[in-house]
């Protein structure tokens, strides 16, 4: 039997007045909105543990938060059902100064949830209406944990162009590597966050001292591409009038600190 869902998403709130929600645009916080995808063991929970802190991670059925468990005031928050990304959203809008940054590791399988939340544990082909759910209910959520008053960090495994997945709702292939979820899904991702990067592994060399040498040594460089580029999907977004010098493509060793200091000071 699939189980109904609630249809409420939202919960009585303190309403400002209209004068008390208008604010001079320098006084907003900087927050970093970040969704970053790439292959298993590419760095994308490190640059998650680099945020600041406190920081709860909800670790959605990925097992991946070994490379931070020795960030201090760092909380991993184990996602087993939908009713738990509800509950602990709101948890965070109750309790507002418990964390600097919330992260979720990875969108990929909260997509997973998402979609037996909606058909339960009944197996077979899944119909379009429940695809149309599914996509549905995560945009919600989506956008319900990009606008929490904090930086969030959202993780997602990159999309393998072998898939026969790699398809948009109209039969069309998707040349573009992203991150691996319903098109539908991924149009809100890409609209909904500031920062998209993708991460993955380069090997390159470098001259080291060795016994008083210098040697040439390959060494392995871990990376995050986010400049424009054809086929990988990224995004940063910056006032265009910041003086200063441009985004570059890959940044080596990405964190929150470097991701920031290109956000609003222009890079050095």
């Amino acid at each position: 039997m699939v189980r109904k869902r609630r249809t409420t998403t939202s919960k009585s709130q303190p309403q400002l007045s209209i004068e008390d929600r208008i604010i001079d645009v320098a006084d907003i916080p900087v927050e970093l909105k970040l969704l970053v995808y790439g292959r298993s063991g590419t760095g994308k929970t490190h640059i998650l543990g680099t945020f600041p802190k406190p920081l709860l991670v909800l670790d959605v059925r990925d097992k991946g938060t070994t490379t931070i468990r020795n960030r201090p005031d760092t909380k991993v928050f184990p996602v087993t059902c939908w009713q738990d990304v509800e509950d602990i959203y709101w948890y965070l809008v109750n309790n507002p100064k418990m964390f600097k940054s919330v992260g979720c590791d990875t969108v990929t399988q909260l997509q997973d949830m998402a979609i037996r939340s909606i058909i339960g544990d009944n197996p077979g082909v899944i119909s379009r209406r429940s695809w149309g759910e599914s996509a549905g209910l995560l945009k919600t959520w989506i956008l319900n944990y990009r606008d929490l008053p904090m930086n969030v960090c959202f993780t997602a495994q990159d999309r393998d162009n072998s898939s026969s997945d790699d398809f948009d709702d109209e039969g069309t292939l998707i040349p573009e590597v992203g991150p691996y979820v319903m098109p539908s899904v991924a149009k809100i991702l890409n609209a909904a966050f500031g920062l998209i990067g993708q991460t993955f592994i380069r090997e390159v060399e470098k001259k080291v001292k060795v016994g008083g040498k210098l040697k040439t040594k390959t060494v392995a460089e871990f990376c995050m591409r986010i400049g424009p580029h054809a086929r990988y999907t990224t995004k940063f977004r910056r006032d265009p009038s910041m003086k200063g010098p441009s985004i570059p493509s890959i940044i080596v060793d990405p964190s929150y600190d470097k991701l920031l200091k290109y956000s609003i000071e222009g890079g050095n």
